[in-house]
């Protein structure tokens, strides 16, 4: 079951992956990375004018990549499925790291995205995570609980897909 979810997620995080790792597709292609230089070596944007003013995409890019910690809160589908987050036996997930990282993110907030509001996707996001950290302090947790935490985060398919519009927002402020 886990492959087969991570499957439907791949699409997701590839988007936002881009987008924190140099905001499009173009970006891997670029000619001083195609002539062997690292993308470590690349220079990196240190502010961004665009929408609302300036931001720090160097701030916002390694916010972003707690993102791919979200991939462990839709596993979240049963009790057995919840320890395995829990203890970091699978997946690294810190929920005060990722919230921290959603914080800095709501920089992106009056970016536009043709992928969504970038502003709603963090709102909910932090939600899923703060559900998720009411999960852990669970003990024993129930069905019961797990349903009322998928009721929060929705089907796999709609909550990955709110990545698309924070990918979007890390574009349209030129990170």
């Amino acid at each position: 079951m886990l492959a087969m979810n991570l499957s439907r997620a791949l699409p997701a995080l590839l988007v936002l992956t881009l987008a924190a790792c140099g905001g499009s597709p173009a970006a891997i292609a670029s000619p001083s990375i195609a002539n062997g230089q690292s993308a470590a070596a690349q220079p990196a944007a240190s502010g961004a004018t665009g929408g609302a003013g300036t931001v720090d995409c160097a701030s916002l890019k390694t916010a972003a990549q707690q993102m791919t910690m979200l991939q462990l809160l839709v596993q979240i589908r049963t009790p057995d499925s919840v320890e395995p987050v829990r203890s970091k036996s699978i997946g690294n997930l810190d929920l005060p790291v990722l919230l921290a990282a959603l914080h800095t993110l709501h920089a992106l907030d009056s970016y536009p995205s043709p992928s969504g509001d970038p502003k709603a996707a963090i709102d909910f996001y932090e939600a899923a995570a703060t559900a998720a950290q009411v999960l852990f302090a669970t003990n024993p947790v129930t069905q019961a609980a797990i349903d009322s935490y998928l009721q929060k985060i929705g089907t796999i398919t709609d909550f990955l897909g709110h990545q698309g519009a924070i990918a979007g927002g890390l574009s349209a402020a030129g990170c």
